[in-house]
């Protein structure tokens, strides 16, 4: 899953236990060698789930072909082929960019905000930076939507920020107390895979915040 993948798209295979085996997974172990994957699983008999996902990777464009392993049965071949990269209709050479920043960033010494950003398979971020207003209350800013910017060879996403307010949690939901404000812009700026910039005018303060991904282990 999915079933034609796109360029760095996660993908999933989805095991579904036999019919008279009552197998209720609940393990699997991931390697690779070429473009041939292996899974190899653990299950017991017992009541469980109808399916389980294992998540196989990110992958370039190319074919891939799936074994699928557990003891004392068959093993379960399969494949896939994941596109090629997206290309824009806009810019020379065409591609953007070359890395995936999907991850929730931070300044190692100002913990207690952070950034999170999310990166389709199209490149398109949505960014939501959580921090604390001048009286010390929390609140949300997104980025969305914005556009990569080709003088420095994809490595600068801009886009407007929004503010959002909303029902109390745990309330009823109420459509109408949703609220979406334009507030300033944003740039993320990365210098490589894992540091970057994130600049900003929002509600008229002007800042800039060196970034890099929060490790979670």
């Amino acid at each position: 899953m999915p079933a034609t993948p796109r360029y760095l798209e996660p993908v999933y295979v989805r095991l579904t236990p036999g019919t008279f085996s009552g197998d209720h997974i609940f393990g699997a172990q991931v390697s690779m060698s070429g473009t041939s994957i292996t899974v190899r699983y653990q299950a017991f008999q017992e009541v469980g789930p109808g399916y389980y996902d294992v998540e196989l990777g990110r992958f370039p464009a190319g074919t891939y072909a799936v074994q699928v392993l557990q003891a004392a049965l068959e093993p379960v071949n399969a494949q896939f082929t994941v596109s090629p990269a997206p290309r824009s209709t806009t810019s020379f050479p065409g591609n953007v960019p070359a890395v995936n920043y999907s991850d929730i960033w931070w300044t190692a010494s100002e913990s207690g905000w952070g950034l999170s950003v999310s990166q389709g398979p199209t490149n398109v971020l949505f960014a939501v930076w959580f921090v604390y207003d001048s009286s010390g209350k929390p609140v949300w800013y997104s980025l969305q939507p914005g556009q990569w910017e080709r003088a420095d060879v994809f490595t600068t996403y801009r886009g407007p920020i929004y503010k959002t307010s909303g029902p109390y949690f745990a309330s009823t939901f109420n459509p109408g107390q949703l609220g979406v404000v334009p507030v300033g812009t944003g740039t993320l700026s990365f210098r490589d895979s894992n540091s970057g910039t994130f600049s900003y005018v929002v509600e008229g303060i002007t800042g800039s915040k060196s970034i890099t991904r929060q490790p979670i282990e």
